[in-house]
């Protein structure tokens, strides 16, 4: 970013989104910037006696899939079903480590895997991103696989932690609506 100069960053993003000029005509310097830094951690275990680490102090991704928060409420919802499933605090906690272990090590992979295509200063990796993915993304099960991917449904966490993914198309149908339920009507 910065090998180009401070002009050339503020041209790429102007050719991109026009509507920033007034805020990049504030910066007159690098300085001024805080540029973010990304990285995968898994604390391993995800608990100690007594403790357990949810969401991100427990396992950090980069934030290209989305599912920080996600995998958090993910993480107080599994350890609450931990909880009622057993009155021994240690064996409830080895229980959450259980529910959650396969959802996150997918995400974990999946982010470690992505993040050079969304971090790359070069050419080829964000030209594949925003080429290839785009095509590959309109053939099936690619489709179905993306949208499971970014609503962080893979590997169907829910049902593991009892829980169960609402029917939406019913909750329209009584709402007397083909729209999602939460869209107001205009």
């Amino acid at each position: 970013m910065k090998a180009g100069g401070l002009d050339t960053w503020k041209s790429r993003i102007l050719a991109v989104w026009p509507a920033c000029a007034p805020y990049l005509d504030q910066i007159t310097d690098f300085a001024q910037l805080t540029l973010a830094r990304y990285g995968h951690h898994t604390l391993l275990p995800q608990r100690g006696e007594r403790i357990v680490f949810l969401g991100d102090a427990a396992h950090a991704t980069s934030p290209q899939l989305g599912q920080g928060a996600n995998m958090a409420l993910l993480d107080a919802a599994a350890l609450d079903e931990a909880l009622r499933r057993s009155d021994d605090l240690d064996q409830a906690l080895d229980v959450y480590g259980a529910l959650r272990r396969n959802h996150i090590k997918l995400f974990q992979a999946l982010s470690l895997m992505l993040t050079p295509f969304y971090q790359s200063d070069g050419r080829v990796l964000p030209w594949m991103r925003d080429t290839l993915v785009a095509v590959a993304a309109r053939v099936p099960p690619l489709p179905q696989m993306l949208g499971a991917m970014v609503a962080g449904t893979l590997l169907d966490p829910l049902g593991r932690i009892g829980l169960a993914e609402p029917d939406w198309t019913a909750i329209a149908g009584a709402l007397g609506s083909t729209e999602a339920p939460t869209q107001e009507k205009a």
